[in-house]
C-alpha cells in the first residue's frame, strides 16, 4: 500500500524510534542514521531532492529524485513527528515540492485506520469497520496513481493516523478477519461508510452523480418493533444549526469558491435559500441559493459543502428535515436547519454498527444489514 502522508509539500521531516537508513534508489548515497537524529528533506529547482541532517554533518542527495527511508529491525519512521510501520518513500513532484509516502502492508495499514475510523468499542461493530475498510482499500487501490500513490490519509480516502492510533481492540479486529472482505457476484464491493445515517441510509445513486449498486441501497436503521434506530447513541443523530445573515454570506461564499472553483467569488447579498425535494431515503435532493441575482441549484451530497455548518466547517449531512429563512424585504437575514446524522449517508452507519454490536449482533449480520446481498469472504 502507498498511503500519500505530506503532499506536494516544500518540506518533510524525517525520523524514527530506532536505527534507519536514508538512501538514493541504487543505494550509493546510503547514510546510517539512529532514533536522535532528524532529517530535512527538500526539493531543489533542478528537480533533485535533498536531506539534510539538523545539527549538520551530513546530506543525502537523490538525483533522480527519489530517496527512501528505511527502518531497521521494529523501528518505526516518523514523518512530520508522526510515527508509521513500514518504510518511507520521498519523491520530488516539481521543482521545490515534495511527498512522503508511507509503503505498508495491507493488514498493517488497517491498524492504523480502524481505529481512526470508528470508536473501538464494541468488538463486533469494529470487526465490521475493518471487513468495511479493508474491502474499500482493495476496491479502490492505484484510486491516487496520478499521484504516486494509492491513498490520501484523510477522508479524502481513509483516516489513516499511525503508530499512535492503534488500540487492542482495533488490533485484535482486524487480526480475526484477516483477509476478509465483502464480496458481490465474486468481486470486492465499494464498502463506503459514514458515522451516523439519523435512522435510514442512503442510496449511492441518492447522494453521488453515480450508477446504482444492488449493494448500495437505502436501508433502515430503526430497531424492529420500535421508533428509535440502533444510530440514535451518536452525538450526531439529530441536530440544528442557525446562521445569522453575515454567517449565511460567509458560509455559501466559502462553499461556492470550492464547489465551483471560483476563489475569487463573493457573496454579498442572499435573496433566496429553499430545499427543493426529498430522495426516497428522506434527504434534501436540492438547494436552491440565489445570491447577488444569481440563481444556483446544487444537488446531492454536495449540498453540505456549501451549506456550510462553519466556512472550513461542512454541514453534518443532507438529512435535512427543516430549512427555515428569515427575511428583511427580499434579502434573507437569518437561516436555520434542523436535521439527522453526519456524512454522506452511503453504506455502514458507524454508530449503527455499535448500536447493532450492543443488540447482540455480529460482524457478519452487521455488514449484511448495510451492504444488501455482499457476502463476506477471505480474499487471503
Amino acid at each position: 500500500m502507498r498511503i500519500g502522508i505530506a503532499v506536494r509539500t516544500d518540506s518533510v521531516t524525517i525520523g524514527a524510534s530506532g536505527d534507519f537508513t536514508i538512501s538514493a534508489p541504487d543505494g550509493a548515497a546510503a547514510v546510517a542514521s539512529t532514533a536522535t537524529d532528524t532529517w530535512v528533506v527538500q526539493a531543489d529547482a533542478a528537480g533533485r531532492i535533498v536531506a539534510t541532517r539538523r545539527g549538520g554533518g551530513a546530506a543525502v542527495t537523490g538525483d533522480s529524485g527519489i530517496l527512501t527511508v528505511m527502518p531497521v529491525a521494529s523501528a518505526h519512521v516518523e514523518i512530520n513527528g508522526r510515527a508509521y510501520r513500514g518504510s518511507v518513500l520521498l519523491r520530488a513532484d516539481a521543482p521545490g515540492a515534495i511527498t512522503a509516502i508511507n509503503l505498508v502492508e495491507l493488514e498493517t495499514y488497517l491498524l492504523g485506520v480502524v481505529p481512526a475510523e470508528i470508536p473501538p468499542l464494541e468488538l463486533e461493530a469494529v470487526k465490521a469497520q475493518a471487513v468495511a475498510a479493508r474491502t474499500y482499500a482493495v476496491g479502490h487501490l492505484g484510486r491516487r496513481d496520478s499521484l504516486g500513490f494509492d491513498f490520501f490519509d484523510s477522508v479524502l480516502d481513509q483516516v489513516y493516523a499511525g503508530v499512535a492510533a492503534e488500540d487492542p481492540t482495533a488490533s485484535l479486529a482486524v487480526r480475526e478477519t484477516a483477509g476478509e472482505v465483502l464480496l458481490y457476484d465474486g468481486m470486492p464491493i465499494l464498502a463506503y461508510y459514514h458515522s451516523t445515517c439519523g435512522g435510514r441510509t442512503a442510496a449511492i445513486e441518492e447522494v453521488w452523480n453515480r450508477a446504482p449498486l444492488p449493494y448500495l441501497r437505502s436501508v433502515s436503521d430503526v430497531v424492529p418493533g420500535t421508533s428509535r434506530a440502533y444510530c440514535d447513541i451518536s452525538n450526531r443523530y439529530r441536530w440544528s444549526v442557525t446562521w445569522t445573515g453575515d454567517a449565511l454570506r460567509a458560509v455559501l461564499e466559502a462553499g461556492l469558491r470550492e464547489h465551483l472553483g471560483q476563489p475569487s467569488l463573493t457573496v454579498q447579498r442572499v435573496s433566496d435559500l429553499e430545499g427543493v425535494g426529498r430522495t426516497p431515503s428522506g434527504r434534501m435532493a436540492a438547494l436552491r441559493i440565489n445570491a447577488d441575482g444569481v440563481t444556483r441549484e446544487v444537488v446531492g451530497d454536495s449540498i453540505r459543502w456549501i451549506l456550510r455548518e462553519l466556512p472550513d466547517r461542512i454541514l453534518n449531512s443532507t438529512a435535512i428535515q427543516e430549512l427555515e429563512v428569515q427575511r428583511v424585504g427580499d434579502e434573507v437575514v437569518a437561516a436555520s436547519v434542523m436535521g439527522g446524522g453526519w456524512g454522506h449517508g452511503v453504506g455502514m452507519c458507524q454508530m449503527g454498527a455499535i448500536g447493532r454490536a450492543r443488540a447482540g449482533h455480529e460482524y457478519r449480520e452487521i455488514l449484511s444489514a448495510y451492504y444488501t446481498g455482499a457476502v463476506v469472504a477471505r480474499l487471503y
